[in-house]
């Protein structure tokens, strides 16, 4: 956590010295959702070990059940807050995608091994199918029907390539796959700058001054995690190693891909910014708590 809020103060640095410009930011914001996050993903497929299959369909069976009924948990939560129309799509956004491949991956790892990594990559694979579908039509401040079309870009089509060279077992060459980790493993310090520049654009107060942001910070990072523990541990289905590898990932602060693609479509970037800012503050709290539980 101090290493990536170091990241974040030097992207402040870098706009307020103008070394990044703004046109920079929305840039690389570009870069990381069409082409390095996508990349990271088939690398993590690539890099998987051997597990048992049925625990494995089973967990990204539970996965995606989760992701299915989020939005519609999303769209409770911002009607209770009386979001204004022109935020609802952000809004909806931040109850529904976590930080879970840029800080859920490595906090997994420290808590429970290298084996979480495995499994967090099979719960969350719905992530990435969900987050360029739904997810950029919410950030595109649109309330328009769904298209196919809208589906046919870079982060769509790379995640669903990934989906498919796992559960068809096809060996990616080495050269491929170290190529794929190589790119992916920028996304971390490029979501950071991006994060940091912004925020050297907004004043700081802003992020400390809005209740509904508080709001959606407390459910974000405590009762959505909370609620999920509480299901898996009484279903009874899953190990405790599991059960704590979905609590964690899932109750990480807002996505920082939700400021990638504020950037890129012009929709909310202030608020985007402000939002992944106090969640992630309020994290640095909320995760050693569960480290601490688990």
């Amino acid at each position: 956590m101090a290493q990536l809020g170091l990241l974040i103060l030097l992207g402040c640095v870098l706009r307020n010295r103008a070394l990044l410009s703004h046109q920079g930011i929305r840039e690389l914001s570009s870069l990381a959702v069409n082409i390095t996050c996508p990349l990271l993903v088939i690398a993590s497929v690539c890099r998987m070990e051997s597990a048992d299959s049925d625990t494995v369909l089973l967990f990204f069976g539970l996965g995606a059940t989760i992701y299915l009924l989020l939005p519609f948990f999303a769209h409770a939560c911002t009607a209770l807050l009386h979001v204004a129309p022109d935020e609802r799509g952000a809004y909806d956004f931040m109850f529904i995608f976590a930080n879970t491949e840029l800080l859920g991956f490595p906090i997994v790892q420290a808590l429970f091994g290298d084996e979480a990594i495995f499994y967090t990559a099979i719960i969350h694979m719905p992530f990435d199918l969900l987050a360029y579908s739904y997810g950029l039509r919410l950030m595109s401040g649109e309330r328009q029907p769904f298209e196919l079309r809208t589906l046919w870009n870079p982060g769509f089509l790379l995640t669903v390539l990934a989906i498919a060279i796992y559960f068809s077992g096809i060996q990616v060459p080495d050269i491929l796959s170290d190529t794929c980790y190589l790119i992916g493993n920028i996304t971390t310090p490029i979501s950071m700058l991006i994060l940091g520049g912004n925020l050297a654009e907004i004043a700081w107060r802003r992020i400390f001054t809005d209740g509904r942001l508080y709001a959606m910070a407390a459910v974000r990072l405590a009762v959505v995690p909370s609620v999920i523990y509480v299901l898996l541990t009484a279903l009874g289905r899953f190990s405790p190693t599991l059960v704590g590898i979905a609590t964690v990932t899932f109750g990480m602060p807002v996505g920082s891909m939700i400021v990638m693609f504020a950037n890129e479509r012009g929709y909310q970037t202030e608020l985007s910014t402000r939002a992944v800012s106090l969640t992630t503050l309020g994290s640095l709290l909320t995760i050693p708590l569960m480290a601490w539980w688990f």
